[in-house]
């Protein structure tokens, strides 16, 4: 599959792109306060068979950058490739425009477009913006993944997000060979909620930290949505053998300081805790110990504040239990 050539609107009509082509497209949202159009870059893969709709989506909040170079990547392999692409991908490459280029989490209303769906015609913002982007672009997908990282100051393992009661999106998950798969169920105000309440089989995965590129779980998770595609029928052979381990969580939950000060959190990621273990503490600017933290479970460390500047209710670390090292089979 070639590249074409770069075109714009502010309609996105999926029949309109070239079979067996990898299209760029800018889609025009809505205006800025000059007047001047905000566009969101988008990818559309057609292949010449039909089949299923996988969409991508990265940066929905503007500091979480690893997923812009994973869509990149995969769209890489498709170009470079001589398969027969069955169906279509669409990558969004930046979902949050305006807050990539604040260097933000949020939209430039200052509120987050993660909590915004379905959005409103007439609403703020971002509101309005959200809910443009689902309806021109996210209700054409049959399959949702949505690219995100940890925010400022934390750091995550490579983990997933699904909805575990689901079989079809709990294979989706285990074909992606992440480091943990969380059970989570969706909020509808969350972009995967509401796509999720349209039918479509949706997955939050989460790639490590924010502001940065991190060449190895870029790697690791542009392999997995080939393996995803590959289980979907739409590209043939997958990229890695998907046999490995992971942890599968049924619960985790944030620890958080009701003490402000300078913070230090003792666990790695990924390392294990016992009950009743100091895993933090809190002291003042004088180096004092103010107060200390301890494990309420054994588990596992999922993502952690490295952030030492910490005010009273900071996070600490996602402590995840109710946890089992399963083989990554699908079923």
């Amino acid at each position: 599959m070639k590249y074409t050539k770069i075109s714009s609107d502010k309609h996105f009509d999926l029949a309109k792109f070239p079979k067996g082509e990898i299209s760029k497209f800018w889609l025009h949202i809505i205006n800025n306060g000059l007047g001047e159009p905000i566009r969101v870059p988008i990818l559309v893969a057609r292949g010449q068979k039909e089949g299923p709709v996988l969409g991508l989506n990265a940066a929905l909040h503007g500091n979480e950058l690893n997923g812009i170079n994973v869509i990149q990547r995969v769209f890489d392999r498709l170009d470079s490739s001589d398969i027969v692409l069955k169906g279509t991908v669409i990558g969004i490459l930046v979902a949050n425009v305006p807050g990539v280029l604040l260097g933000q989490r949020r939209f430039n209303d200052d509120f987050d477009l993660n909590r915004q769906a379905p959005g409103s015609e007439n609403g703020i913002a971002s509101s309005v913006y959200i809910h443009r982007l689902i309806d021109r672009v996210i209700k054409h997908f049959d399959y949702f993944l949505d690219l995100h990282t940890t925010g400022y100051g934390k750091q995550n393992c490579w983990h997933i997000r699904a909805d575990l009661s689901d079989k079809e999106t709990k294979n989706l998950a285990l074909l992606q060979n992440p480091e943990a798969i969380l059970h989570s169920t969706p909020d509808e105000k969350t972009l995967r909620g509401y796509a999720s309440s349209l039918g479509i089989k949706s997955l939050t995965l989460e790639l490590k930290d924010p502001f940065i590129f991190q060449p190895e779980v870029v790697n690791e998770s542009a392999v997995a949505i080939w393996n995803v595609m590959n289980y979907l029928d739409m590209v043939p052979n997958p990229r890695s053998n998907p046999f490995e381990d992971t942890w599968l969580v049924e619960k985790s939950r944030w620890m958080r300081s009701n003490a402000g000060g300078i913070l230090t959190v003792f666990p790695e990621i990924l390392s294990s805790v016992e009950e009743g273990e100091k895993i933090a503490e809190v002291r003042n600017i004088f180096g004092e110990l103010n107060m200390e933290f301890f494990a309420p479970n054994s588990g596992i460390v999922i993502a952690k504040n490295v952030n030492p500047i910490a005010q009273t209710g900071s996070a600490i670390l996602n402590l995840a239990h109710k946890i089992e090292r399963v083989p990554c089979h699908i079923t």
